[in-house]
């Protein structure tokens, strides 16, 4: 019988247990959003991006949130007022780069289009 202040020989340690707690929320984080994305959740979003939500996309939106900084989408200005999507480096110095050629003509648009594109990437995970 092992004493209380020893750990136990069957549980392996972790060396960085905030890392391990933090990957294994963001896998269950990401089922979550596997489970409830539908074309109901889409259509709530695309219809209204900002705002308050029903409580399956306030939950696929804090996701996409917490995802680091190099796997997220910002939309830049043209002078025409037009948007394009771009993507952070996540490193100090590296300037974001253009995802693709696609324009939105709104800013409404701009969310949906990095909505969409932030699925695309998870489903494809």
């Amino acid at each position: 019988m092992t004493q209380p202040d020893e750990p136990s020989k069957d549980v392996p340690l972790v060396a960085d247990s905030e890392k391990h707690f933090y990957e294994y929320f963001n896998a269950k984080q990401r089922e979550y959003v596997k489970q409830v994305l539908n074309d109901d959740l889409i259509e709530e979003y695309r219809r209204k991006p900002l705002g308050h939500h029903s409580e399956p996309l306030e939950r696929t939106l804090a996701y996409f949130r917490r995802l680091p900084i190099s796997e997220q989408y910002a939309l830049k200005q043209s002078k025409d007022g037009t948007y394009r999507m771009i993507s952070m480096s996540g490193q100090r110095g590296v300037p974001p780069t253009y995802v693709s050629d696609e324009v939105f003509q709104t800013l409404h648009d701009g969310y949906f289009g990095i909505f969409m594109r932030q699925i695309k990437d998870m489903t494809e995970k």
